[in-house]
């Protein structure tokens, strides 16, 4: 039987999202709708001021790089709409109820977009991995792995989150880094963070391979210097009173890392959900001498101390590529704070290994059922009765079970690296 080509299996899965992104959306695309429209009203300067305080859901808390993607998704759905206007007025056969269509359900549509192409890229660069790395097949096979995963398209084309677009550059810049490519990804780096911050917590493991694989300082300061002007030009529309980096840095570190729930865990089935519920609790609350969020930063520093040791002694790709996997595993699992999509990092990296050992398939399935269990939470779309029961039940005793079964995968990925084992370096 022949092959269905792979480009068919992309277009697919793009039309499969597709029809996803015109059906429904999760209220957080709410929010991006009011903040693309009214960029164009306040203009870049005025976006952030605190005088620009009428918004339809909540203030701004994203980057500007996020801002920056829905501002000219608006205009997109402005074009497209206007081109169809024009067929209606012109063309008398024309079916108006396309037009009321495309008014309530193009914009959001358009605003998944990124994120439904960025998993595409994710697949391509997967199979690029791949493919260099072992053989064709192999990268078919994670590809297509990637691209149907539920996690992925649940996350991109029924919810309409970011995490894809940031994530996309992330892998990318990982890809190019591979290749030593520094400069092209240090900038794919700077986007990710430029859209959103959450990759932040992979800096530590690019640090550590671009100082092993012995750039020269002077080439890492050149490399460094390109993407940094990139994203202090652009700033330079947004920003007011200060120079584009002190603004950029008040940003950061007053609205976008600030305006978070402050919870023990925000929906994530994690170590928190299997010790203390899945019920908002602040995580300043103590647990003997330190409180949550303390115990949070002291759990993570223990685990993430030993991956950065192993990626320093040993930078072969499988274990660039581990090292990525258990540190998005373990902030996820052990700090506080943590939503339930927060542990969509690991997927990327994972989907890699697993395409390279299929023994490994059924920690992926087990992780990516449970983590799609877990973003079904609370929101329960689309409704099934029965899967809303098996989470609510007995005072939401399921989130325990399952954050403590993810503890137990954790686990078991740890010690089958030797995580612990300083001396070896496999």
């Amino acid at each position: 039987m022949k092959k269905i080509s792979l480009k068919k299996i992309f277009l697919f899965a793009f039309l499969f999202r597709l029809i996803f992104a015109f059906w429904i959306w999760h209220p957080d695309l709410n929010n991006h709708i009011d903040w693309g429209i009214r960029f164009w009203d306040y203009g870049a300067k005025g976006f952030y001021a605190p005088e620009s305080n009428v918004w339809n859901y909540t203030w701004p808390n994203q980057p500007p790089g996020t801002i920056i993607i829905f501002a000219f998704i608006y205009k997109l759905f402005k074009f497209i709409f206007s081109f169809f206007w024009f067929l209606n007025i012109k063309i008398p056969l024309f079916p108006s109820l396309v037009m009321l269509f495309l008014e309530d359900r193009l914009y959001p549509a358009l605003l998944q977009l990124p994120a439904i192409l960025s998993d595409l890229g994710m697949a391509y660069l997967i199979y690029k991995i791949l493919v260099k790395w072992k053989n064709v097949q192999t990268a078919r096979f994670g590809a297509i792995l990637f691209l149907f995963n539920p996690i992925i398209w649940y996350n991109s084309a029924v919810w309409g989150q970011t995490d894809a677009t940031v994530n996309f550059f992330g892998l990318l810049a990982l890809y190019f880094l591979l290749n030593k490519k520094l400069t092209k990804s240090l900038l794919a780096i700077a986007i990710s963070l430029y859209i959103k911050v959450s990759l932040a917590i992979f800096l530590p493991l690019f640090a550590i391979v671009i100082v092993r694989q012995r750039h020269k300082v002077i080439n890492i300061v050149k490399s460094l210097s390109f993407p940094v002007l990139i994203i202090l030009g652009v700033t330079l529309f947004f920003s007011t009173k200060v120079d584009p980096a002190t603004w950029l840095y008040n940003i950061y570190t007053k609205k976008v890392l600030t305006e978070q729930l402050q919870v023990i865990t925000a929906n994530a089935f994690n170590l928190w959900a299997a010790l203390t519920g899945i019920h908002e609790q602040p995580h300043i609350l103590k647990l003997g001498p330190l409180s949550y969020q303390y115990w949070g930063m002291v759990l993570t520093g223990l685990v993430l101390a030993p991956i950065f040791w192993k990626l320093w002694r040993n930078q072969d790709k499988e274990n660039i590529f581990w090292s990525f996997v258990l540190l998005a595993f373990s902030v996820w699992m052990f700090k506080t704070n943590m939503h339930e999509r927060y542990l969509y990092p690991l997927f990327p990296y994972l989907t890699i290994l697993v395409a390279r050992d299929r023994k490994l398939l059924p920690i992926y399935w087990s992780l990516s059922g449970i983590n799609l269990l877990n973003l079904y939470n609370f929101w329960w779309v689309p409704k099934v009765d029965l899967l809303v029961g098996f989470l609510s039940f007995g005072n939401r005793v399921m989130p325990r079970i399952l954050g403590l079964i993810n503890l137990v995968i954790f686990v078991y990925l740890a010690r089958s690296r030797r995580l612990f084992h300083p001396n070896d370096v496999s």
